[in-house]
C-alpha cells in the first residue's frame, strides 16, 4: 500500500513539476516579450505584471512544493541529525511529517474554501482586466493537499518502519555524510 500509495504521487508531482517547469518557461517568454515591446516598440504589455505576479508565480510555487519535498529538495538543517542513531533520526523526521501535515492541511483547506469562494462569488482583481481571483487562488490547495498527502504517506511509511525495523522509506540523505544516506537500522 505504501509503494502504490508513493507511486501515485510520485506520478501526480511529475504532472505538477512539468505544469510548474511550464509556467517558469512562460514567465521567461513574457518577460522577454514585454522588455522587447518596451524598448523596441515603446509598447509594454499592460497585463504582464499582473499575470505574472497573481497567476504564474502562485503556480510554480505551490506546484512544486511537493516535488520538491520527494526529493529532499527543501533548505534543511540537519547540524545534529547525523549524530544520532537511524532510530533517533526517524523519530526526528516523524515529528518533522506531523508537524508538516498540522501546517499544510490547514493551509490546504482554508485555501480550498477561500477559492471556492472566490469562485462562488465571481471575484475579480481591480485594474484594466478583470483578472479572476479564484484562479490564482485554486494553486493554494492543489499544492498544499498534495504535500498534505506526501507527508502523510511519509508519516505512515517511517512509522511502519519504525515499529517493524524494515526499511519501508529511506531515510533522507544527510550532507556530507554518505553512510547515513540509506536510512538503515543500526
Amino acid at each position: 500500500m505504501i509503494k502504490t500509495s508513493l507511486k501515485a504521487l510520485t506520478a501526480i508531482e511529475k504532472v505538477t513539476s512539468a505544469i510548474a517547469a511550464a509556467m517558469m518557461f512562460a514567465i521567461m517568454i513574457i518577460v522577454f516579450s514585454d522588455v522587447v515591446m518596451r524598448y523596441v516598440f515603446n509598447r509594454p504589455f499592460s497585463w504582464a505584471y499582473d499575470l505574472i505576479s497573481l497567476y504564474v508565480m502562485a503556480g510554480v510555487f505551490f506546484l512544486s512544493l511537493s516535488g520538491t519535498y520527494a526529493v529532499n529538495g527543501h533548505i534543511s538543517v540537519d547540524i545534529l541529525l547525523p549524530r544520532f542513531s537511524a532510530i533517533v533520526q526517524r523519530l526526528c523526521v516523524i515529528i518533522s511529517n506531523l508537524v508538516g501535515l498540522a501546517i499544510f492541511v490547514p493551509i490546504a483547506w482554508l485555501g480550498y474554501q477561500r477559492a471556492l469562494d472566490n469562485y462562488v462569488s465571481g471575484d475579480v482583481m481591480a485594474g484594466a482586466i478583470p483578472w479572476p481571483t479564484w484562479a490564482s487562488s485554486i494553486f493554494v490547495p492543489v499544492g498544499a493537499g498534495i504535500l498534505a498527502l506526501r507527508l502523510a504517506v511519509h508519516l505512515i511509511a517511517n512509522a511502519a518502519s519504525l515499529l517493524t525495523g524494515e526499511n519501508l522509506l529511506p531515510l533522507p540523505a544527510i550532507s556530507g555524510h554518505s553512510d547515513k544516506a540509506a536510512g538503515g537500522f543500526e
